[in-house]
Order: C-alpha cells, then structure tokens, then sequence
C-alpha cells in the first residue's frame, strides 16, 4: 500500500458527494479527499457503507457483499493508479495497459435485451461483484481516454483541496471543484489579502 493510501484518522465527511462528474472514474477517485480548508483533515468514503451503496448503485452493479480487507485494499490500489493518471492526465504505460485489461477481462460486461414499458432496448450487465465494480471504473477511464477528453479533467486550484473535476465550460477555463466552496474560500483570502487584514484564527 503506497504512503497516500495509509489508513489515516479523520473526521467523517458526509457520505453522499454533491459535486458529480460524468465519468464514473472520476467520481471513484474522489472517494478519498483532503479538507480543502487545510487542516490537513483526510475522507476516505470507502469506509462508509452508504457512500458503497450509493456509488455501486451509480455504477449500475448491484453489490450486495461487504468488500473483504483484500478488496479494501484491491480498490485503493486502484484509486490511488487511477489518481495518478487522472491527475497527470497520462496515457496508460504498457504495465497500466496490462493491468486494465486484466480486470477488464476477469469481469466482462453482459449485453441483454431487454423490455421497458413498451420498448424493447438494450442494456449492459455487469456481474454483481466488486471485481465488476472495479472493472466498471477502469471502462470508464477507458472511455474518458476513447472520447479524448483526459485533457479536460482537473485538479481544483485551491492548493489544499484534492478534488478532481471535468471541466464542461466552453473554453476549459473552470478553476476550482466547487465555486461555492473553494471558490469562495479563495476569493475571501485575496480580499484579506489586498486589504492587509489577517485572518481570525478564532473564525
């Protein structure tokens, strides 16, 4: 387990995420994040059974099991790979390639017809496992690669927030994950900043 990956004691976020992306991947590796205030606080949703519940069900794989101590450690191994790829917004080397595939092969999707209401249409399958959860995000990765918007993923600009975002404004120009909160949180420290007043460490 790398030195990122540590079990690290913190404070419980909130386990259902507000800020979403199109690209389950990107959503996957936004399970573990920073308090971007900097105290140093560190949020891993994985250990929180509502955010799993939520997010298996995002990815459209009915998961019933708890994660064994091994699947822990197989998804943040995962995380913390596609952390590094997505932040770096890279190509997959030949030994990352490898290990997409193998996943990808040990958890092929399912192709079915099937009716909804009066249609009939099409839909994928995934086997009900967390292998197949894994396998679900590392596609995703891949289609963000096969659409060639990599380019687009960001880290928000507040140095002490670790989010990851798709950046959907017309000139790629989006700075921070959250206007609201590190936006904001920016925008009062340039104000301080500009005003010579220091911050109340009582606030």
């Amino acid at each position: 387990m790398s030195r990122s990956e540590q079990p690290t004691r913190h404070r419980l976020a909130g386990p259902i995420p507000y800020t979403l992306s199109p690209y389950l991947c990107i959503e996957f590796v936004n399970s573990r994040f920073e308090n971007y205030t900097g105290t140093g606080e560190v949020y891993d949703r994985l250990e929180m059974p509502r955010w799993r519940n939520w997010f298996v069900d995002r990815a459209g794989i009915p998961v019933k099991q708890l994660p064994t101590p091994q699947t822990l450690h197989e998804l943040r191994h995962a995380r913390a790979a596609l952390r590094d790829l997505l932040e770096k917004r890279l190509q997959p080397d030949p030994r990352a390639m490898s290990w997409i595939n193998t996943y990808l092969a040990a958890s092929p999707p399912v192709w079915q017809l099937r009716r909804a209401g009066a249609r009939v249409r099409m839909q994928m399958t995934w086997d009900a496992d967390w292998t197949a959860v894994i396998a679900a995000v590392l596609a995703s990765y891949g289609q963000l690669l096969e659409d060639r918007a990599i380019d687009r993923v960001r880290r928000c600009a507040n140095p002490n927030c670790t989010w990851l975002f798709y950046d959907e404004s017309r000139n790629a120009s989006r700075r921070w994950c959250d206007p609201r909160a590190c936006g904001n949180l920016h925008n009062v420290k340039a104000h301080r900043e500009r005003s010579g007043r220091r911050p109340d460490p009582t606030r």
